[in-house]
């Protein structure tokens, strides 16, 4: 009876986990993503906090700063090093990929939060999707791939069950 209690109780829905949120930022149809995917994430009752770089700028620069914080040799510094601790505190990273648009940062991210042994998930993006292929350290440093923002909103990010099986051809 003990048993079947505790697993009742681990299979419950509690918003644990604390997810950063990596992607590159540069254009609209990018930032648009963003915007989903938070919303997805909010929408999940097993995620706590999502950190999303762009929502914790040093000095609230932005790219048209008006300050000329942004890109400055402080900026480029406090960038890294909050990147990095937000990455450490986290419990996993989801990631927005965009194949028409590699980012070498969120590759970095990738790779950094798998050297912590913290799962990464990969929502893969691209005009053409069944046309790309995916870098082989890209999918197999990924725990699991989703699909769209709908698996985003359920998935069990208190388990982070494993899917690593990639939707694209990898090289």
């Amino acid at each position: 009876m003990e048993r079947k209690l505790w697993l009742a109780k681990d299979r419950q829905s509690k918003a644990l986990t604390k997810i950063y949120l990596g992607t590159p930022y540069f254009n609209e149809e990018q930032k648009q993503r963003v915007e989903k995917a938070k919303d997805a994430l909010e929408d999940n009752d097993t995620v706590a906090v999502v950190h999303f770089p762009f929502d914790f700028q040093y000095q609230e620069a932005t790219f048209d700063d008006p300050k000329e914080v942004f890109g400055t040799l402080i900026w480029q510094n406090a960038t890294y090093q909050n990147d990095l601790s937000a990455m450490s505190t986290a419990d996993c990273g989801v990631f927005l990929y965009d194949l028409d648009q590699i980012d070498d940062g969120s590759a970095f991210e990738m790779g950094f939060m798998r050297a912590l042994h913290k799962p990464v998930l990969v929502l893969p993006f691209s005009k053409n999707l069944d046309q790309k292929q995916l870098n082989l350290m890209i999918a197999q440093g990924t725990t699991s791939f989703i699909e769209s923002f709908e698996q985003l909103s359920s998935y069990d990010f208190n388990h982070f069950p494993s899917e690593p099986q990639t939707p694209i051809d990898v090289f």
